[in-house]
């Protein structure tokens, strides 16, 4: 039996988020039932990018010394890490300013667990990938006893959802990323690979802040939703499933979990995974603002028609040249490099554009926007 569970957490003042999880965590066996004494534990959480917790793009930091605390009472050793694309390099001291940005220093300090500054990354293997066999992993999630999925419940413009599959991207070295995004600009074959990732890293435990969301133009651009949630689960796409349904979407828009049922990673009934806690019922926001739904997945027999209708379907985005300060975050993160500077402003080149929203996920201006064309309003 699948077992997800939501609790409600009113905010993240407090002991509110680690009472919440304590919660969440009963009806699985509890915080021991995954952690054993003098285990390496990775949390991972979403950082996005260098955010304040009120802008609602990252995990909050609430939540993950939450966990960290519970860890460590548990026994463990704590290590906290992503590598976000946003974030620059996958450097020393990009991440020091991603940690301090996020306010996960104060974490670490107030609870004694370490942030991961290792650089180190490896190749690995994937046996059972069904599109990707080898993929770039940074090293200290390869060395870790346990990894504890720590996402932000999140829409996502490419995928729909910034759940917990996709969450695990970040375990891929900083701009290694943009590569995966041009070599699968197709949201179906990007969703195999993270899904491949997912069956390789395996967490033992997902645990999402859902205490405050994001919906709209996510990951990085949408707007902040109040939900008061901790959503807590072992079965990382059944997590996905329940999340989707908070968020008023049929789980089977979402590319990953519609994989993740084909490969019996998940019941083709959705309907049994057993949610404890609240009602889901009670939760669900039936007004929660998705992004517009994408077009870039086609039949066969639709392909000579691809280019007509990527124009006239598919959302695009779009410079705002009042807010683009000259940055460059957007140049360096396409995948196509089909974003230059020009008098100090980017130009986006459309015509080679894959439509994977890189370059609106990294922009802390929010100087990208994403436009959808009259024929989409309409018809879609």
């Amino acid at each position: 039996m699948t077992i997800v569970t939501v609790e409600r957490c009113p905010n993240y003042h407090g002991e509110a988020p680690r009472q919440a999880i304590e919660r969440a965590l009963e009806p699985l066996g509890g915080i021991k039932a995954f952690v054993k004494p003098g285990q390496k534990v990775l949390l991972k959480p979403n950082l996005l990018r260098k955010a304040a917790p009120e802008e609602v793009v990252t995990t909050h930091p609430a939540v993950v010394k939450a966990v960290a605390e519970l860890v460590i009472a548990a026994g463990g050793k704590v290590l906290i890490g992503d590598s976000p694309g946003a974030a620059g390099p996958h450097t020393r001291n990009n991440l020091i300013k991603l940690h301090r940005g996020c306010g996960l220093d104060r974490v670490a300090e107030e609870t004694g667990a370490e942030l991961a500054l290792d650089t180190a990354q490896e190749i690995v293997s994937l046996p059972n990938g069904k599109l990707v066999k080898r993929i770039e992993i940074v090293r200290y999630a390869l060395e870790a006893d346990v990894i504890i999925n720590l996402p932000k419940l999140k829409t996502h413009c490419f995928t729909l959802l910034t759940g917990a599959v996709k969450n695990l991207f970040g375990l891929v070295p900083g701009l290694i990323k943009p590569t995966y995004h041009a070599k699968f600009p197709d949201v179906n074959d990007f969703s195999t690979m993270l899904v491949d990732l997912m069956e390789f890293v395996s967490p033992a435990l997902t645990i999402v802040d859902g205490i405050w969301g994001m919906e709209g133009d996510g990951p990085n651009g949408g707007t902040a939703r109040e939900l008061g949630l901790i959503i807590v689960g072992t079965n990382t796409a059944a997590v996905d499933v329940i999340m989707s349904r908070i968020m008023g979407m049929d789980p089977l828009l979402i590319s990953t979990t519609r994989q993740s049922v084909e490969r019996g990673l998940l019941t083709g009934d959705l309907d049994a995974i057993e949610v404890r806690g609240v009602k889901l019922s009670e939760v669900i926001q039936s007004d929660f603002v998705i992004p517009p739904g994408r077009t870039n997945a086609f039949p066969g027999w639709a392909v000579p028609f691809m280019p007509i209708a990527k124009y006239l379907l598919s959302t695009r985005p779009r410079i705002d040249r009042k807010k683009c300060v000259g940055c460059g975050d957007c140049e360096r993160v396409c995948p196509v490099d089909t974003i230059t500077m020009k008098n100090g402003k980017a130009q986006i080149h459309l015509s080679n554009c894959i439509r994977c929203y890189c370059c609106h996920e990294t922009c802390t201006h929010h100087a990208i926007d994403l436009i959808r064309p009259l024929f989409q309003k309409i018809f879609v």
